[in-house]
């Protein structure tokens, strides 16, 4: 197994710096101290479930646009961009040339958005778990 780099480190470290803080919103809004202990696990398996969720379609979504679903989108809102701001030095290409140069730069490297986005589905699953235990005891 080969050691991680710095990208790696930073591009994991990242992801999970957002999910962390998306969760701790979710539960400084919903006054998580003051629930009881049922409804604190209910919250905690909300908490790690968006996050994780949001990391898992996002990454969806990367190989989506990295397999050209998204082009057509793309390019018009490009072009739109280099019409109403003339200034940007955005090129002024068809679009067939527009998808050449992108497919000449595959997208590579979101892995680490399943990976957090897993682990935070795994936690979320765990709390989940521990809720019905408490829910329904004796089952």
């Amino acid at each position: 197994m080969k050691k991680p780099d710095g990208k790696t480190l930073i591009k994991y470290t990242s992801a999970v710096v957002f999910c962390a803080a998306l969760s701790w919103l979710y539960l400084a809004l919903r006054e998580f101290a003051s629930a009881p202990e049922l409804e604190q696990y209910r919250m905690l398996s909300d908490a790690f479930l968006i996050p994780g969720l949001l990391m898992v379609l996002f990454g969806l979504l990367v190989i989506l646009s990295g397999k050209g679903a998204l082009d057509g989108i793309s390019y018009a809102l490009r072009r739109a961009v280099g019409m109403l701001l003339p200034g940007t030095g955005l090129r002024n290409e068809r679009y067939f040339d527009y998808v050449e140069r992108k497919r000449e730069k595959p997208l590579r490297g979101y892995g680490f958005l399943f990976v957090v986005g897993g682990g935070f589905l795994l936690v979320s699953i765990f709390y989940y778990i521990r809720f019905y235990q408490l829910y329904l005891p004796g089952k």
